[in-house]
C-alpha cells in the first residue's frame, strides 16, 4: 500500500508540475500578446503625437498668414482713407474757390441773350 500511495503522490505531483508548466506557458503567451499590444499602442501614440505636432505647425502658419492678411488689409484701409481725405481736401478747397455754384441750366442761360417778349402798342394801326 505504501507503494501505491507513493505512486499516487508522484502522479499527483506530476499533474501539478504539468499544470504549472502549462500555466507558465500560457502566461508567457499572454505576456507576449500584451507586449505586442503595448508596442502597437505606443506606435499609435507616436503617430498621433506626430500628427498633432503637424497640425499645430499648420495652425501656427495659418495664424501667421492671417496676421499678415489683417496687417495688409489695415494698411490698405489706411491708404484708402488717406487718399479719400486728400480728395475731400481738394474738393473742399475747390468749393471755397467757387463763389457761386450754378446748375447746368443756369450756366446755359448765361450764354444765350435774353429775349424780350413784351409788345409795344402801336396806335397808328387803330386809325
Amino acid at each position: 500500500m505504501a507503494e501505491s500511495l507513493e505512486q499516487s503522490i508522484v502522479s499527483l505531483l506530476e499533474e501539478h508540475v504539468e499544470l504549472a508548466v502549462s500555466t507558465v506557458q500560457e502566461l508567457r503567451a499572454n505576456k507576449l500578446e500584451l507586449e505586442a499590444e503595448i508596442a502597437r499602442l505606443n506606435s499609435d501614440v507616436v503617430q498621433r503625437d506626430a500628427h498633432i505636432q503637424e497640425l499645430e505647425q499648420r495652425n501656427s502658419r495659418l495664424e501667421d498668414e492671417l496676421n499678415l492678411e489683417r496687417l495688409a488689409i489695415s494698411q490698405e484701409r489706411a491708404d484708402i482713407r488717406e487718399r479719400l481725405e486728400g480728395l475731400m481736401n481738394v474738393l473742399a478747397s475747390s468749393n471755397e474757390a467757387v463763389t457761386e455754384v450754378r446748375t447746368p441750366l443756369e450756366m446755359e442761360a448765361d450764354t444765350h441773350p435774353e429775349i424780350d417778349f413784351t409788345t409795344a402798342r402801336n396806335d397808328e394801326d387803330e386809325i
